[in-house]
């Protein structure tokens, strides 16, 4: 409560002020999605992907090359691991550092910005993305960087983060700096990290939980018993 004083007269006013704060803040585009709704507007990956057999790649459409199989401790390891350094479509996209993913994740990539992540750029901004900063991918450690939890999908080459966005003309889109914001960069991360849970069974930014406040967490791991249950947050 705040006294405020005009002449001879004093008012009291309450001021209701409203923070909109990284992790804290409420949007209307971050409404919970009910899973029957998930589970009806999913995208599988392409069930002819195997250990030796990766189409996307072998199409040009992903930028990769194959690397050797991976077998480190604690159960981390890829069979099949690329390094990937882009991915194709319309409008490419290049990524600032090589990213070790399987052949699943870096083929939901290429669906998933040729899809969304472009059509939404042009759209809202105007112009496409060109680039993705690459947070994290392949690392043999476990969730969240947490002793003792479960291990991540990053062991298993089967995650990707991404902590910013490149557009053609330079113009940096931050995850950490960008996602909080009303305008049209903010609308732009949020609406595309909702529509990332159509290709990834996980899905995790700012507004999921602690851990993710400067980036967006991809991965095509396995939840619920039979294994197609989605995390979108």
């Amino acid at each position: 409560m705040i006294k405020l004083e005009f002449g001879k007269h004093r008012v009291l006013a309450l001021l209701v002020v409203v923070l909109v704060l990284n992790g804290c803040g409420s949007f209307h585009d971050l409404e919970e999605i009910s899973q029957a709704e998930l589970q009806n507007e999913a995208i599988w990956p392409d069930e002819a992907i195997s250990a030796s057999y990766c189409p996307m790649i072998l199409a040009g459409q992903v930028s990769a090359e194959a690397l050797p199989a991976i077998s480190g401790k604690w159960g981390c390891g890829q069979e099949a691991p690329f390094s990937v350094t882009a991915v194709g479509g319309a409008n490419p996209v290049q990524f600032n550092v090589a990213a070790v993913t399987n052949c699943v994740v870096a083929s939901q990539l290429q669906r998933y910005f040729s899809e969304v992540v472009q059509p939404e750029a042009l759209q809202m901004l105007g112009q496409p993305v060109a680039e993705i900063r690459v947070a994290a991918s392949y690392s043999c450690r476990p969730r969240n960087n947490q002793r003792g939890a479960q291990l991540s999908e990053h062991g298993y080459a089967n995650a990707i983060d991404i902590s910013a966005f490149v557009l053609r003309d330079g113009t940096v889109l931050s995850i950490e700096d960008d996602w909080p914001k009303w305008g049209r960069k903010g609308k732009f991360l949020r609406a595309i990290n909702r529509k990332a849970c159509r290709y990834f069974t996980t899905v995790i930014g700012p507004g999921g939980d602690k851990y993710h406040q400067n980036h967006i967490h991809l991965d095509h791991g396995r939840h619920g018993k039979e294994g197609i249950w989605r995390v979108c947050q």
